[in-house]
């Protein structure tokens, strides 16, 4: 027979106890945690990882982690992401286009461009294309 995987270390059963004995002698259901035992459960996250801790402690793994970067959680989940300006001109080789036409009459032309093209190409079509009119 295979050994149970839930073996709880000494630290993490003391600490599990004292949150058995308070959940069983709260006042109410939305009593809050008492510091110190936040302030154990904290130590174990230290040792151990959130997850463990607030499964064998049944605490909310959130509020735990909360707790355990204090003022950074803050920071850390609400922090707008940062705007980073990339140079364009080394992250983009030069482009090149080449367009070729040809008209009814067996007429052809060729134009390849590289880089930025500082004259309409649209203008250049038309004018290949009404070149007989």
């Amino acid at each position: 027979m295979e050994e149970s995987k839930s073996v709880i270390s000494a630290d993490l059963e003391a600490v599990r106890y004292q949150f058995e004995i308070w959940r069983a002698n709260k006042k109410s259901r939305r009593e809050a945690i008492p510091e110190e035992l936040w302030e154990a459960a904290k130590e174990l996250a230290n040792k151990y990882s959130i997850n463990e801790v607030s499964k064998c402690l049944r605490l909310n793994y959130t509020d735990l982690k909360k707790r355990m970067l204090g003022d950074d959680y803050q920071t850390v989940s609400k922090k707008p992401p940062s705007f980073i300006e990339l140079p364009s001109e080394k992250l983009f080789t030069q482009s090149e286009c080449i367009i070729e036409m040809e008209d009814k009459s067996g007429s052809r032309m060729k134009m390849c461009f590289r880089g930025e093209t500082n004259f309409d190409l649209l203008e250049l079509g038309k004018s290949f294309w009404n070149k007989n009119r």
